[in-house]
């Protein structure tokens, strides 16, 4: 599928609500692609513990910086992206 994107200046809608199929699919690949991103870096960093012998709390500090970094991505690229309008052809 292909998207046409404008940018519409001021456009503030509540999550999901009254957003264009185009929008929604942009969405949805985006999330989707940052949350498969955040299991790989905890895979590994499941495997550098494995390997290292990383103590617990060194292990869970650096697996809440992964989804909050996550979370964080995510919550800005769909501030930013609400600025937009797509159409899907």
């Amino acid at each position: 599928m292909l998207c046409n994107i404008s940018q519409v200046q001021g456009m503030s809608k509540e999550k999901g609500e009254g957003r264009s199929p185009g929008k929604d699919f942009v969405f949805f690949q985006n999330k989707r692609k940052i949350i498969n991103l955040c299991k790989f870096f905890l895979l590994s960093l499941e495997d550098i513990r494995d390997e290292y012998n990383m103590s617990d709390q060194v292990y869970e500090k650096n697996r809440k910086r992964i989804l909050d970094y996550g979370n964080d991505t995510i919550r800005e690229l769909e501030e930013n992206l609400e600025k937009f309008e797509f159409t899907l052809k």
